[in-house]
């Protein structure tokens, strides 16, 4: 298989920080999101930290963050624990 490199850069759309909630599958909790929204060709893709107590989640577990603007952005969990979590789009 091989790796095609060039032509397909990234372009920071715009960050934004704010309160939201995380909800699962198995919970739902308030979090504090840092999160940088991206353009590469066609796609749009988002990822980011949350900050709150996501240790009840496991790691790859799919969710929705709510912005505080009301929107939901369908996320996928990595390495969450009691101080948060980092996560991407999916």
């Amino acid at each position: 298989m091989m790796s095609r490199r060039g032509g397909g850069s990234m372009k920071l759309l715009g960050s934004s920080r704010g309160e939201g909630a995380l909800r699962t599958e198995d919970a739902q909790f308030a979090v504090s999101y840092s999160l940088d929204t991206f353009q590469e060709r066609d796609r749009t893709t988002v990822s980011g930290s949350l900050d709150g107590d996501a240790s009840s989640v496991e790691d790859g577990a799919v969710g929705y963050l709510k912005l505080e603007s009301g929107e939901e952005i369908k996320i996928a969990l990595i390495k969450p624990d009691t101080e948060g979590a980092d996560f991407k789009s999916v």
